[in-house]
């Protein structure tokens, strides 16, 4: 979604098909993997910029499709982000998300193409996203003096004016072959600093002189954050508080797939008295499992742990509540029980009534 060669002046990379090809197969094989539920990102780095492949499993032919491609930049400056709303096309990809986000309840909002969105277990308004941020703008102007503090979404972007805090050039290498140089702009905006990239000769021979700190910047961009960083640099991380949100976004969005990196090979899947062993079986049954239970308005999903039952379950193993959503009135239970890596060795849906249970807050 984020596609923009030419911030870093290198359109000659993928000015043919051919051309752009070759730089996919030359990421997927070296380029750093970066595991996503419903498949993986290939990140090459390219001195100071970079180029994130996205491909996913086919199931039919078992063999890996190539999604598209995104570009970004190496980047210090991280926002932690708040989803205001999912605002991802209807024609976008698995392994895509544009998301409408602030910051610590402010009222500025901004529009965020996503990499690496799939190595989140969910994405839901309200969640906390950490993202390092880049913005490549489609206008750009520099000036003496400004407001210098101005970021508001729009329709497929946002309008940004903030101060120039620091301005370099950057480099963007293949090997040890120097290719291009282009302006990396670390500017201030009401939700922090964020980096601008874009070509040298993008502004006019009288606006150089002003691409230094202090000086206020006026663009009009398309803004890229990516989440693998931090506890995702590597992707997606495994443990049963994890599991019961990729679980949950399952049983409200659909989307099986997902569910298969978190499931063993050897998975046993239990619904009421249908119990299917293998990963291939248990996510046939939760497919057909998980459409019945939105089909019938139970889909909705909150985290809780068990407080008694007879010797049915361990007391304070956590499980996921399956219901209409309203407090207190839930169907189902969702017991995983995981391994020492937070993979599930087994999950048994059940209305067992003997069963007792607590909602976590």
């Amino acid at each position: 979604m984020a596609v923009r060669f030419d911030s870093f002046s290198l359109n000659e990379l993928v000015a043919k098909p051919d051309d752009a090809f070759r730089l996919c197969s030359l990421a997927m094989v070296g380029g750093q993997r970066v595991q996503g539920y419903s498949g993986d990102y290939f990140r090459m780095y390219l001195g100071d910029t970079m180029v994130v492949i996205r491909t996913m499993l086919d199931t039919e032919s078992g063999q890996e499709e190539l999604l598209g491609m995104d570009t970004h930049a190496v980047s210090d400056c991280v926002w932690n982000c708040r989803v205001v709303k999912d605002v991802t096309p209807a024609d976008a990809d698995p392994m895509s998300r544009r998301l409408l986000v602030n910051v610590d309840g402010r009222e500025d909002t901004a529009l965020v193409d996503v990499l690496c969105a799939d190595v989140l277990p969910e994405i839901v308004p309200g969640m906390e996203i950490q993202m390092n941020m880049v913005a490549f703008p489609l206008r750009i102007v520099y000036s003496e003096k400004g407001k210098g503090s101005v970021l508001e979404a729009t329709d497929d972007a946002v309008l940004l004016e903030g101060v120039v805090k620091d301005a370099k050039v950057g480099e963007s290498y293949m090997g040890l072959e120097m290719m291009t140089r282009f302006a990396r702009i670390t500017v201030e905006t009401p939700m922090g600093d964020i980096e601008m990239c874009h070509a040298l000769d993008a502004i006019s021979e009288d606006q150089k002189d002003l691409v230094k700190n202090g000086s206020v910047v006026s663009a009009y961009c398309h803004l890229s954050g990516d989440a693998a960083i931090g506890k995702y640099s590597a992707g997606i991380r495994f443990s049963v508080d994890q599991d019961l949100k990729v679980l949950s976004a399952f049983f409200r969005d659909g989307g099986v797939q997902r569910l298969r990196p978190i499931l063993r090979s050897d998975c046993a899947a239990t619904f009421l008295q249908n119990r299917q062993e293998g990963n291939e079986l248990a996510l046939s049954l939760l497919s057909e499992v998980g459409r019945e239970l939105r089909e019938a308005g139970l889909s909705h999903g909150t985290p809780g742990r068990i407080t008694g039952g007879a010797g049915l379950s361990i007391p304070g193993q956590k499980c996921l509540l399956l219901g209409n959503g309203n407090p207190g009135e839930y169907a189902f239970l969702c017991l995983p029980e995981v391994d020492s890596l937070g993979r599930i060795r087994s999950l048994r849906i059940t209305n067992d009534a003997r069963y007792e249970f607590e909602p976590i807050v």
